[in-house]
C-alpha cells in the first residue's frame, strides 16, 4: 500500500511540474502579447492623431490662403490688411486648434506677418531650409520640424496672384491637442525633443525639460518627468518594443527630421490595472479546470493499473474531486459576479431609462436598486453640470458614439460624488442597438485635490498682492494704487493681443513693481521736497533691489513679477533706469506696467506733488509716445480710455 501511494505521489508531482512549467509559459506568453499588443495599439492611436492633426493642420491652411486679403496685402506690401487674430481666437474656442502661430513670408523669402510677434521683416529663407525650398520649387509642404521655439506641425501653402507666385503662408500647430486627447484615453504621453535641437531653441514654447532634452507637451506629467530624469532619459529613449516601468506599460514611437535623423520621441505611458487581462483570467479558470480534471484521472488510472483492489476506494474519491472541481468553478462564477459589486455600472434602454445598475452604483449614489429601475439618469443629475452638456451627450450617443467624460453626480442625501464615465452603445446578439450602458471610476478624492490646489493658487497670489502693497504702503500709497495698477496692466494686456492667462498673470504680477522700496529709507521715501542727484541714485536702487529680492524665486509668477520690477522704470527712448533699454529690448510686460504705474502716480496725491488733472496727464503721454512709452500702449490706452476710467472710479482712494 505505501508503495502505490509513493509511486501515485511521484506520478502526480511530476505531472504538476510539467503543467505548471507549461501553465507559467502560457500565461508569461499571453502577457508578452498583450503587452505587446498594447504597444502597438498605443502607437498606432498616436500614428493616427498626428495624420489627423497633419490633414487638418494642412486644410485649414489652405483655406486661409485663400484669403484675397492676403494677395493684396504682399502685392502693395501693406501689413495692416492682414490680422488673424480673431481666427486664432474662434479656433482656440471652438476646435482643437489651441495654440497656433500663422506666419505670412514674402517671395523673398521675409517674414511679412506674425501673429505671435510684431517682430517682422527678418530673412526666413537664410534660417530655414524648408522656406528656403518653397523659393525654389513653391508647393505644398506638410511636415513636423524642431525649429528655435518647440517642436511642431508646420503647414505651409504657396499664395499665386494670377498664377504668379507671390509669397507663402505657414501655420504651426503644436503637440498639446494630441497630449489632451491621449490623456482622455487614459494615455500619459511625454513628447521629448532630440538633445540635439537644445542649443538652437531661443525661447522654448512650454518651458519644460528633462536633462538637456526639452519637453513639447505643456501638460507633461510632472511625476512621470521627475521618475524619467530619475532613471536616466535614455533608458526610455531606446526602448524597442515596450517596457515595464513600476506601474506602467511603456513604449516609445519616434519621430525623424528631413535628413532622418532623429528628432522626437512620443513616450505614451499606460498603467499596468488598465489593461483588459480577461483572456488570462478565463484561461487560468479552464486550465485549472482542466488540471483538476486530468489529475484525477491520472490518479484513478494509477490505481487501477497498481492495484485493482483499490479502484472502488479511488472511484469515491474522483468522485469527491470532480465534485470539488464543479465547487471551484461556482467559486469563480462568483469572482465574475464580484464585477458587479465593486464596478459602477449601468443600462438603459433606447429611451435613456434605466434597465440595469450595479450594487456598486447603488452604493455610491445612495438609492437603491428599485429606486432606480426605470428612471431617467435624472434623478442623480447635479444641478452644477451644464444643461446643454447632457444635451450634446444625448445627441452622440443616439448616434452610437462611445463617449469619455467627468462627470459630477448628486447623491440621495444631498451630497455628490465625480466620476469618469464611459458611456458606449449596447448591442444585442444580432447586432442590433437596444440601448447604452456606463462604466464609470470615482474619481471624487482626485477632484477634492485639484480644488485645494486651486485655493492654494489663489492664496500665493493674494500673498503676493500684500506684499505689494506692503511696499507701496512705506512711500505712504494706498493699496488701492496697487489695484488700479494691476486692472490697468490687465485691460492693456489683452487688447495688446496676449493671451488671456499671460494678462492674469500680469495682473496678479504688477502689484509687486515697487516691491524695492522696502529697501529706500523713509526719509527719502516720503521727502515732500525735491529729491537731491545723490537722493535720486539712491531712490533708483529700488528697481534693482525688487529684481534681486524676486528673481531666485522658481515660480512662474514671481520670475514674472522680478522682470516687471527691474524694467518698470525702463523708457522706450532708453533713457530710461537701471539699465538704459529701450524699445522691444524692454519686456512687454515692464512696458505696459510703467505706463499703468505713471498714468495713477499723476493721477494721484503725493507727498511730494498734487494729484494732476487728465488733461495734463493726458497731454503728457501724448508728448512722450515714442519717447517714455511705447507707442502702441499709447494708442491703446486712448482707444480704451473709457476701460482706464472706469477702474480709476472703482478703486478711489479713501
Amino acid at each position: 500500500m505505501k508503495k502505490i501511494l509513493l509511486v501515485i505521489t511521484l506520478i502526480l508531482i511530476l505531472t504538476s511540474i510539467i503543467f505548471y512549467n507549461y501553465y507559467s509559459i502560457n500565461v508569461n506568453n499571453m502577457k508578452k502579447d498583450i503587452y505587446l499588443q498594447k504597444s502597438i495599439d498605443l502607437k498606432d492611436e498616436l500614428k493616427r492623431l498626428i495624420i489627423k492633426k497633419q490633414g487638418d493642420t494642412a486644410a485649414l491652411t489652405y483655406i486661409l490662403s485663400q484669403d484675397k486679403n492676403i494677395n493684396q496685402a504682399l502685392l502693395h506690401n501693406d501689413k495692416n490688411q492682414v490680422n488673424f487674430t480673431k481666427i486664432i481666437q474662434g479656433l482656440k474656442e471652438i476646435g482643437e486648434f489651441k495654440n497656433i502661430w500663422i506666419q505670412i513670408i514674402d517671395k523673398n523669402g521675409d517674414s511679412f506677418y506674425r501673429s505671435w510677434t510684431t517682430k517682422v521683416g527678418d530673412s526666413v529663407s537664410s534660417a530655414r531650409v524648408d522656406v528656403a525650398k518653397m523659393l525654389r520649387n513653391p508647393k505644398p509642404m506638410n511636415q513636423i520640424s524642431t525649429g528655435r521655439f518647440d517642436m511642431s506641425f508646420k503647414t505651409i501653402i504657396p499664395v499665386y496672384n494670377d498664377d504668379i507666385f507671390i509669397g507663402m503662408i505657414e501655420m504651426i500647430s503644436h503637440f498639446n491637442s494630441i497630449a489632451i486627447i491621449l490623456q482622455n484615453q487614459s494615455i500619459e504621453p511625454v513628447i521629448v525633443v532630440d538633445k540635439s535641437y537644445t542649443a538652437k531653441f531661443i525661447k522654448p514654447f512650454t518651458g519644460l525639460f528633462i536633462g538637456d532634452n526639452y519637453v513639447a507637451n505643456k501638460n507633461a506629467s510632472s511625476k512621470l518627468m521627475k521618475k524619467i530624469d530619475k532613471h536616466g532619459i535614455d533608458k526610455f529613449l531606446s526602448i524597442d518594443k515596450y517596457m515595464l516601468f513600476e506601474n506602467y506599460i511603456v513604449t516609445l514611437h519616434e519621430t525623424k527630421n528631413i535628413k532622418n535623423q532623429p528628432m522626437g520621441y512620443h513616450l505614451l505611458f499606460y498603467k499596468l490595472d488598465k489593461l483588459d487581462m480577461g483572456i488570462i483570467n478565463e484561461y487560468k479558470i479552464n486550465f485549472l479546470v482542466k488540471f483538476i480534471i486530468i489529475m484525477a484521472f491520472i490518479t484513478l488510472f494509477v490505481v487501477l493499473v497498481t492495484n485493482k483492489k483499490y479502484v472502488k476506494e479511488l472511484n469515491k474519491k474522483v468522485k469527491e474531486k470532480t465534485a470539488d472541481v464543479v465547487k471551484q468553478k461556482e467559486e469563480l462564477n462568483l469572482l465574475v459576479n464580484s464585477y458587479d459589486a465593486n464596478v459602477i455600472f449601468s443600462k438603459t434602454d433606447l429611451k435613456g431609462y434605466i434597465t440595469h445598475v450595479s450594487d456598486a452604483f447603488c452604493r455610491i449614489s445612495g438609492y437603491s436598486r428599485e429606486e432606480l429601475i426605470g428612471k431617467n439618469h435624472n434623478i442623480i443629475r447635479h444641478p452644477d453640470m451644464e444643461k446643454d452638456f447632457f444635451k450634446d451627450l444625448w445627441i452622440n450617443l443616439k448616434q452610437e458614439k462611445t463617449i469619455t467624460a467627468e462627470v459630477k453626480n448628486l447623491k440621495k442625501d444631498g451630497g455628490y460624488y465625480w466620476v469618469i464615465s464611459n458611456f458606449a452603445p449596447t448591442y444585442d446578439t444580432k447586432g442590433n442597438h437596444i440601448g447604452y450602458s456606463a462604466v464609470r471610476q470615482d474619481i471624487t478624492h482626485r477632484k477634492e485635490v485639484e480644488s485645494l490646489q486651486q485655493e492654494i493658487e489663489d492664496t500665493q497670489r493674494e500673498v503676493v498682492f500684500t506684499m505689494g502693497a506692503i511696499g507701496e504702503s512705506r512711500s505712504k500709497e494706498t493699496g488701492n494704487h496697487v489695484k488700479r495698477v494691476a486692472e490697468y496692466s490687465k485691460i492693456m494686456a489683452l487688447h495688446y493681443g496676449l493671451k488671456p492667462s499671460d494678462a492674469e498673470m500680469l495682473k496678479q504680477a504688477s502689484p509687486m513693481h515697487d516691491i524695492g522700496k522696502v529697501g529706500i529709507p523713509d526719509s527719502i521715501l516720503n521727502k515732500p521736497g525735491k529729491l537731491t542727484v545723490i537722493e535720486r541714485d539712491i531712490m533708483n536702487v529700488h528697481a534693482k533691489l525688487g529684481y534681486d529680492m524676486l528673481k531666485v524665486s522658481k515660480r512662474p509668477l514671481l520670475k514674472l513679477a522680478a522682470t516687471i520690477a527691474h524694467e518698470h522704470h525702463e523708457k522706450w527712448d532708453g533713457t530710461g533706469y537701471p539699465n538704459g533699454l529701450g524699445g522691444e529690448d524692454i519686456s512687454i510686460y515692464g512696458r505696459i506696467t510703467a505706463l499703468a504705474d505713471v498714468f495713477d502716480a499723476l493721477g494721484s496725491h503725493r507727498c511730494y506733488k498734487k494729484a494732476w488733472n487728465d488733461e495734463k496727464i493726458f497731454n503728457l503721454f501724448k508728448e512722450e509716445r515714442g519717447k517714455h512709452f511705447d507707442p502702441i500702449l499709447i494708442d491703446i490706452f486712448f482707444n480704451n480710455l473709457d476701460q482706464f476710467l472706469k477702474v480709476r472710479d472703482t478703486f478711489k482712494d479713501s
